[in-house]
């Protein structure tokens, strides 16, 4: 490495030795820098060093690879001893499993695990959005760019038609939710993929599990530190709408297509009195939206006793609706940790206050966006008297979107608590009992209030509203284990068992009020409605239990060869007492080869493992007396002649006492390996999931008059690749991480137990049914509907578009218009011609993790890429709008002048359906590449923090969303939902923000 010089008369020289802070061995070769210059030297055979340096202050940085770097302060010495600690990647670090921890390099099943550090330089909203791309395997679409908004996680596919949601323990808790949790709060994330993972919590284990370590405290004085960054937000893309000129110049030739009077006869003079006409977008968009966060922490504690505190703010507005769309959240977290003598306990408690207000996200109709996408470009936004301008050519739905912004006041209010104690007690130095109480604590309350407003079309309030709605839950449960480990030569095993005990209950309470004595938002209350004749109000509450009885078994010959056995059974409250409880096993088996004497001494394969297990899980998501039938009271009967209406009860759910579970089976093998001294590793994993037993509504006549009954009948697989691979050296003062993850991911409905063979998912609008679908030998929510082969070119082409027995198959169409395929050769377009047009699901997805360290600084790049998906444009239906704005992609339509064969004439009856019927036409390719993350810190040195008595300070800038490559036309690619039948449906979202944040990371 080179050496600067030290021009210096009293320059001093430090000496000392780096070593293996867990086994004392000398490192050689470790690199080691003085302050920000070019002033460093590297490690002897010994560990020894030697190093000139102006004087006997600032800081030493030691790196070297596989192991923690560490910058250490002269402080005055002239001999210094370093421990380096060994780098949790390289090292046989231990990892969170379901009830407990094991070594890494022993671990036979799928497990991914994600680092503090990792999580800071993803910077993410939502704990959620750290996984995307981070974790093979693992999907993560945020649902909409609205603040407060969820993302939606899969974990090897989607494997059911109801929640396909991981389960997610916080801390040994499972908890229904993380959207409480601080991102910089955690410690670590692990996520156990395989059944032979997550086979240990049984019936909530079938989408994966997700495990989450908040950051504890160490023995030594309080530390305190300080993470925080303020920004800014702005939409990454505006759509490419018509202005006023081209919209009227389309209206123009939509209604003359159709032989009627065009609405814009002038349309110079038009032209002349509204120039370009109202950008929509440029009015709803809040741009230069703030977003902050900021945690203090305190940690610190005793060799019995240890703590971590912490208290952080985050305030988020949104990039649509100023005022209308934001995000407030106050956290307090403390964990404890004592040891007295055998006994080991602590405390893990969290306090949660949001606060949100949004607007519908992505709904075709009353969404403002849906409302910026359709309104037309010539209305102004206020009329001469300064009212909310009316359109007069938009449909009743489509008004003005400002306007439609103005009379938003909608509030949702949530207090949370989620805290636990926890026992451990070591009974010999092999046998253990651990004992844990925990709670999940909600109120919510939510808040909407309408005033008296006319915005035209239908959309009009002539009285006062408020509606409230107050919810509660409540949710309560305990685990008992006990383990006994034990090393009898080269033989090492382990044994657990325990029981569990779930309760889970909620509350809610609401309703609505009108003619308000008090017209704002602050005073509108129920208690102020004047209206006792129509106020009407609702309640009701829930209630459910699960006990579980689970044991593992773990054994391994001489670090070798690894076996584990999971058995666990679950009782459902969910299900009749016939088939209440469910057994659910699993199985692995590892076998680190590298370990073996024919590649023990290998320089370049530093590790190696196989492993392979099989397991089954569980779902109970159903309702929570499905099985049973249900009596709904306060219903209306007529009877006699003249009939009058009288209150009654009746039979409103079918009994199905033979309802079971939902089965989960998964098969996976693994290959990890390690090369050149860890600097390089990959792994790969090949699964086989398989879920039998579907909960799935029966059909039944529509004369029954019942809810129908939740019957198992179905089947769905999922198959795939997933690889993790990477690359770390340090050069000089170079440090460098890449990081690559894949996945490929197949899913398929293997069975639906209807007549049908199928099931019908999400829509869009009346006019678009069950876009979605699932059917036998097709992924599950493929996009349904009608295939096209090219556009008429002449009136000669529609005349031989004919079937096998010579029927024009679409009378009604018109040169330019779409040609439908005639599927089953009726001579007519109808839904039997439905088929498949698109998949959601991409070919395969990846991230791309780029680290580079020189000296004090620090770049990270994230990149996530999604390859081969579909998307529905929902938006770009037009026939049931009147006359409704479009995409300037319009301009090249069909014409006699401009023959296209990708976009059909133009019409405002659309008598061939170009615009109604769900068909290809409506599908774009959804792939993207986008730049996640990007950050640039600066570390300060040492000798600046002496001066303010840190021990560190970073500043940093950093960007979300920064780039995107894409070519769909929509606001964005990203498309999430919570619905499994409703995947990759553009209904006009509310887009993501690209942000720019500055901030600080400051420890004392």
């Amino acid at each position: 490495m080179l050496v600067g010089a030290v021009n210096y008369a009293d320059a001093q020289t430090v000496r000392g030795t780096v070593v293996d802070a867990e086994t004392g061995e000398e490192l050689i070769g470790v690199n080691i820098v003085y302050e920000d210059t070019d002033i460093g030297t590297a490690t002897g055979t010994n560990g020894e060093f030697s190093l000139s340096v102006p004087e006997l202050s600032g800081t030493l940085t030691f790196r070297y690879v596989g192991f923690v770097t560490k910058n250490v302060e002269i402080d005055g010495r002239e001999e210094i001893t370093v421990n380096l600690e060994p780098d949790i990647i390289y090292g046989e670090e231990m990892i969170v499993v379901g009830y407990g921890l094991q070594q890494r390099s022993l671990v036979t099943s799928a497990i991914s695990r994600m680092e503090a550090r990792e999580i800071e330089q993803a910077a993410p909203l939502r704990v959620e959005q750290a996984l995307q791309g981070r974790t093979a395997g693992v999907t993560v679409m945020q649902n909409s760019g609205q603040p407060g908004s969820g993302a939606t996680v899969r974990i090897r596919g989607i494997g059911t038609t109801g929640d396909a949601e991981p389960l997610y323990v916080v801390d040994g808790m499972p908890v229904g939710g993380i959207d409480y949790l601080n991102p910089a709060d955690i410690q670590s994330i692990e996520v156990l993929k395989d059944a032979s993972a997550t086979a240990i919590y049984g019936a909530r284990g079938a989408n994966g599990v997700v495990m989450i370590t908040t950051q504890e405290g160490s023995p030594g004085p309080m530390q305190v530190s300080y993470n925080g960054y303020v920004g800014f937000q702005n939409p990454w893309r505006e759509t490419n709408l018509l202005n006023a000129p081209d919209y009227m110049k389309i209206m123009n030739e939509s209604y003359a297509n159709d032989g009627r009077t065009i609405p814009f006869p002038d349309i110079d003079d038009r032209i002349s009195e509204v120039g370009q006409g109202t950008d929509w977008q440029d009015e709803v968009f809040f741009y230069n939206a703030p977003v902050t966060d900021h945690t203090l922490r305190f940690s610190g504690g005793s060799e019995t006793s240890t703590y971590s505190a912490s208290m952080s703010y985050r305030q988020q507005d949104g990039i649509v609706a100023e005022g209308k769309s934001n995000f407030e959240r106050l956290s307090f977290r403390v964990n404890s940790d004592h040891t007295r003598g055998r006994l080991n306990y602590g405390t893990r408690m969290t306090y949660t206050n949001k606060t949100t207000r949004g607007i519908d996200p992505n709904e075709e109709f009353g969404g403002i966006m849906a409302r910026v996408a359709n309104i037309d470009p010539v209305t102004p936004v206020y009329d001469e008297d300064g009212n909310f301008a009316e359109s007069p050519y938009a449909s009743q739905e489509v008004v003005n979107p400002v306007g439609a912004i103005d009379i938003i006041n909608s509030e949702w209010n949530e207090n949370k608590f989620v805290g636990g104690v926890f026992g451990n007690f070591n009974i010999t130095d092999r046998l253990s009992v651990r004992s844990t109480l925990d709670l999940d604590l909600a109120y919510g309350d939510s808040r909407t209030f309408i005033p008296i407003y006319d915005l035209g079309g239908n959309e009009s309030n002539s009285t006062t509203t408020v509606s409230q709605e107050r919810n509660e839950w409540f949710t309560w449960q305990t685990s008992h284990t006990i383990r006994y480990q034990d090393q009898i030569s080269d033989h090492n095993f382990s044994l657990l068992g325990g029981f569990e005990l779930l309760d889970y209950r909620n509350e809610y309470l609401g309703g609505t009020a009108y003619d308000l004595t008090m017209e704002t938002y602050d005073n509108a209350w129920l208690s102020v409605g004047t209206d006792e004749e129509n106020q009407t109000n609702f309640g009701g509450q829930g209630i459910e239990s699960l006990a579980s009885f689970f044991g593992r078994v773990n054994y391994d010959y001489d670090n070798r060869y690894m076996f584990e056995g999971v058995l666990r059974f679950d009782g459902s409250s969910k299900f009749g007492p016939d088939n209440r409880w469910g057994t659910f096993p699993a199985f692995s088996l590892g076998w680190v080869l590298s370990r073996e004497d024919f590649l023990k001494d290998n320089d370049f394969i530093s590790f190696l493992k196989l492993r392979g297990g099989w397991g089954r899980n569980g779902s109970d998501n159903i309702g929570q007396f499905t099985y049973t039938p249900l009596i709904t009271t306060h219903a209306g009967y007529g009877f006699g002649m003249d009939p009058s209406v009288v209150t009654g009860a009746y039979p409103s759910q079918i009994a199905n006492p033979a309802l079971k579970w939902e089965r989960s089976e998964q098969t996976s093998v693994g290959l990890e390996t390690a090369y050149l001294d860890h600097r390089v590793y990959f792994n790969l994993d090949v699964y086989d999931k398989r879920t039998k037993g579907l909960l799935l509504s029966a059909p039944i006549p529509a004369f029954i008059g019942n809810a129908p009954p939740t019957i198992n009948g179905g089947n769905i697989q999922n198959r795939g690749v997933e690889i993790e691979a990477g690359y770390r050296q340090i050069l000089d003062d170079w440090q460098f991480n890449f990081s690559l993850t894949g996945t490929i991911n197949r899913n398929e409905v293997t069975s639906i137990d209807n007549e049908e063979g199928r099931l019908f998912g999400a829509g869009v609008s009346t006019a678009m049914d069950h876009v979605a679908m699932a059917m036998e030998g097709e992924p599950i929510a493929f996009f349904w509907g009608y295939e096209t082969a090219g556009i008429f070119q002449t009136q000669q082409e529609v005349e031989d578009h004919v079937n096998s027995e010579g029927e024009i198959i679409q009378p009604d169409a018109r040169p330019g218009d779409l040609i439908f395929v005639d599927q089953n050769d009726d001579g007519q377009i109808t839904d039997e011609d439905r088929v498949k047009i698109g998949n959601p699901y991409p070919d395969f997805t990846m991230g791309l993790n780029i680290d580079i360290d020189f000296r004090n600084w620090d770049l990270n790049m994230f990149w996530y890429g999604s390859f081969g998906n579909d998307i529905f444009t929902g938006g770009r239906r037009r026939h049931d709008l009147s006359m409704p704005n479009w995409q300037d992609d319009v301009l090249d339509r069909w014409t006699e002048e401009n023959p296209s064969t990708d976009h059909p004439r133009v019409t405002i009856d659309d008598p061939n359906g170009n615009y109604v019927r769900p068909s290809d036409f409506f599908i774009e390719d959804g792939s993207y590449v986008r730049l996640r993350n990007i950050s640039l810190g600066y570390t300060l040195p040492g000798s600046f923090t002496d001066m303010i008595g840190a021990s560190r300070l970073r500043v940093y800038a950093a960007a979300q969303n920064l780039l995107t490559f894409t070519g769909y036309s929509g606001h964005d690619p990203e498309i999430g939902s919570s619905w499994a039948l409703d995947v990759g449906i553009d209904r006009n979202i509310y887009p993501q923000a690209r942000t720019i944040t500055m901030g600080i990371n400051l420890d004392f």
